[in-house]
């Protein structure tokens, strides 16, 4: 049997990636499971009990009540926003269907990778009276996800058949109607990716939340995680519960999305 040293090169890059990936992962888990005694003794081994009461201490303490609440309606409204319309907005520009509709597929590539102009926003923010609404924070977070959604979606659009086109056309079905009942569905592997994409980066989202929301009601989850830090010490097993409290809807939504994920991502990437 012969050995191929370019697979045993890429499966040794894979593990020891993975392994820097779950390394952290698995130390937190294990933090979370301990008691600060077992903690501060040796932080490194392995806990001896399942200890789920810094799991309950994480969410009253935290008040995660309040703020899964506030990062669900943030994350739904926001990635649901973004799909649509960037699907509207794909469908046109991949067909050509108006001029210059390169060049403003071409902004919006260039605003994946320009940096978003922070004091601006804040003005426009202040004076459109988006600060410390639910309304408005949606709609930032719709337009910071629209860069990259239309790009993957226009590269999967380019790579349906105009045949299509041409027989709705015939048979008369509207434009609307095209992209709900045809265009949708075919693309629903890249929907799903771009609404994971949506929802990763608003449900994680630290900074802006402190920057435009001031009401401590209207604050997402990752907010809540900050009232566990202290001026002279920090409860590390109850941070990490925590942690762990604010990343698994996001694990388990990626668990159940992952053939549809990582299908779109492909084909966006490469068609067109």
């Amino acid at each position: 049997m012969r050995i191929n040293g370019k697979s045993i090169a890429s499966n040794l890059v894979l593990i020891i990636v993975s392994l820097l990936i779950l390394g952290p992962l698995f130390l937190i888990l294990n933090i979370s499971m301990k008691t600060t005694e077992e903690f501060l003794n040796n932080p490194v081994t392995i806990f001896k009990t399942l200890n789920w009461s810094n799991f309950k201490v994480a969410w009253i303490q935290a008040e995660m009540k309040v703020y899964f609440k506030n990062s669900f309606i943030y994350t739904i409204f926001g990635a649901l926003g973004t799909c649509v319309i960037a699907t509207l907005a794909a469908y046109p520009i991949a067909r050509k269907h108006f001029k210059g509709s390169n060049l403003i597929y071409l902004l919006f590539l260039s605003a994946i990778f320009l940096p978003g102009g922070l004091v601006p926003l804040l003005f426009i923010m202040k004076f459109m009276g988006f600060t410390n609404t639910y309304y408005g924070f949606i709609l930032m977070k719709i337009a910071y996800g629209l860069p990259i959604a239309i790009f993957i979606l226009v590269g999967f659009v380019k790579g349906l058949p105009k045949e299509l086109d041409e027989a709705a056309a015939i048979d008369g079905c509207g434009y609307f109607r095209y992209i709900l009942t045809v265009v949708f569905p075919l693309i629903k592997p890249a929907f799903l990716t771009v609404a994971m994409l949506s929802a990763i980066g608003i449900w994680n989202d630290f900074i802006n939340p402190y920057l435009f929301i001031t009401d401590k009601e209207m604050r997402p989850l990752t907010s809540g995680l900050y009232m566990f830090f202290g001026q002279y010490s920090t409860n590390w097993t109850v941070l990490s519960a925590g942690i762990i409290l604010v990343a698994a809807p996001l694990v388990l939504l990626y668990f159940f999305l992952q053939r549809f994920i990582i299908s779109g991502v492909t084909s966006g990437a490469v068609k067109g």
